[in-house]
């Protein structure tokens, strides 16, 4: 049991990209050694994913910073238009986002 959870520890940033059918699974494996009930391996579930969600945004974040860090340095790009960039792909990305969510309103709507 211990050797699984150093197993989960030592992956580090796998944790990441832990989704929920792993994280239900390593907290089977953790419910059959420590007895635990179904409510409490559930919950182990749901927590490894909250740390996994968290792990992965910590990696992006520093990913992020560094890239940026070496465009600058690189002097491929400023910081006003690295900063140019960002602001119109999160509008782009927030567009497409949107009109997918219009698309998939039509097709349930056409089903129904």
């Amino acid at each position: 049991m211990v050797e699984i959870i150093k197993k989960v520890v030592k992956i580090g940033y796998g944790l990441g990209l832990l989704s929920l059918a792993e994280a239900k699974k390593l907290a089977s494996k953790v419910k059959k050694e420590l007895h635990l009930s179904d409510e409490e391996s559930l919950k182990l579930a749901h927590e490894l994913m909250a740390n996994s969600e968290k792990a992965s945004q910590e990696v992006l974040a520093a990913a992020s910073r560094y890239f940026e860090s070496a465009l600058i340095k690189s002097g491929a790009a400023s910081k006003g238009e690295l900063k140019t960039a960002k602001k119109f792909l999160k509008k782009r990305a927030r567009r497409v986002k949107d009109t997918l969510k219009a698309k998939l309103k039509d097709v349930r709507k056409r089903r129904a």
